[in-house]
């Protein structure tokens, strides 16, 4: 699905609904950014990499997400439920290494995918309260 076809299907649901189909766009928001910027900035290997960028995403679930971004909610969030936990350490870190390259590629464009759904809707929001009465 194209960012355009995203940004289509968001502005078409639930126009009475005020923020778009999310539980909490600003949690929601600030939880992907921190994904985001964890997987654009973090130093090290691409296993802790995903590790701290999918934590940054947990206590959110697919029902957080407008209807249209669900399923690829549920592909992001579900993903630590399909990667066994390592044993042998305090913090529960996942062996995403264990991802095959696509996969992982994929888990990353899917991340920014749900971000950049949330930042087109937050900036609607965000004109409406700015410039009300621009078209």
């Amino acid at each position: 699905m194209s960012v355009f076809n995203i940004k289509a299907s968001l502005l078409l649901m639930a126009p009475d609904d005020p923020n778009s189909g999310w539980s909490d766009p600003i949690g929601t928001f600030s939880r992907l950014q921190l994904a985001v910027r964890i997987l654009a900035t973090a130093d090290g290997p691409r296993k802790m990499r995903m590790d701290e960028a999918t934590s940054a995403l947990t206590g959110l679930v697919p029902g957080d997400f407008p209807k249209a971004m669900r399923e690829k909610a549920e592909r992001v969030l579900g993903v630590r439920e399909k990667v066994p936990p390592e044993h042998g350490s305090k913090r529960v870190s996942f062996p995403f290494d264990q991802l095959k390259p696509k996969e992982c590629t994929a888990l990353i464009q899917d991340i920014l995918s749900l971000y950049e759904a949330c930042l087109f809707d937050m900036t609607r929001e965000i004109k409406e309260i700015v410039r009300p009465n621009d078209e």
